[in-house]
C-alpha cells in the first residue's frame, strides 16, 4: 500500500478543487483512505454523480469509514454519499460552490463572510460597499470564528459540518 506524501496530497487536493474525478480516483488507488477521508468522499461524490461504476464501491467504503471514525463533518459527508446512492434520509442541502479549505481558514481567523451566490469567502474588508450589500442582505453569511481540530481532513470536516448546519453542502466550483 502506498502512503500519502506531501506531493500526493497536493495532487489530490488539486484534483478535488478542479473537479477532476479521474485524477482523484487514480490517486486514491492503493492508498489508505483514512488520512484523506473527506477528500476521498468528495471524489466518490463526483464519481457517483457521473455514473461511473467505481463510484459505488468508493462511496460504500467511504461511508463505512466515516461512520466508524465519527469526526466533525463525517456524518454529513456520509449522509450525502448515502443520498447519492438512493439510501439517504431525504434531507436536502442546497449545493454551494465553496472551497471547504477556505471556509475552515475563515473559521480559524474570524471576521469573514460567505457569499451565498458565488461561494466566495471574503474578509469583512473585501465585502462590497453597504449599498450593494443592502440590495441583497441574504446573500452574505457571516462565518463564525471557531476552534478547529488539528489536521487538514478534520478541519475540512468541521467546515462541512458548519456549512450543513446552515443548510448547504459543498459543490464543485467552476469558472
Amino acid at each position: 500500500m502506498i502512503e500519502w506524501d506531501v506531493e500526493a496530497l497536493a495532487r489530490l487536493r488539486s484534483a478535488v478543487h478542479r473537479g477532476d474525478w479521474a485524477a482523484g480516483l487514480e490517486l486514491l488507488q492503493d492508498r489508505p483512505l483514512e488520512p484523506v477521508l473527506q477528500y476521498a468522499g468528495d471524489v466518490a461524490l463526483m464519481v457517483v454523480a457521473r455514473g461511473q461504476a467505481q463510484g459505488a464501491c468508493l462511496a460504500n467504503d467511504c461511508r463505512a469509514l466515516l461512520a466508524e471514525r465519527g469526526w466533525p463533518g463525517d456524518a454529513e459527508l456520509a449522509a450525502e454519499l448515502a443520498e447519492h446512492r438512493g439510501h439517504g434520509s431525504g434531507m436536502t442541502l442546497f449545493p454551494l460552490p465553496v472551497d471547504l479549505g477556505a471556509v475552515a481558514a475563515a473559521m480559524d481567523d474570524g471576521l469573514h463572510v460567505l457569499d451565498l451566490e458565488r461561494g466566495d469567502v471574503l474578509t469583512i474588508d473585501e465585502m462590497p460597499d453597504e449599498e450593494t450589500q443592502a440590495d441583497d442582505p441574504s446573500r452574505w453569511l457571516p462565518i463564525p470564528p471557531g476552534i478547529l481540530p488539528e489536521g487538514e481532513d478534520a478541519r475540512r470536516g468541521a467546515a462541512r459540518r458548519w456549512l450543513a448546519e446552515q443548510g448547504y453542502r459543498p459543490a464543485e466550483r467552476t469558472l
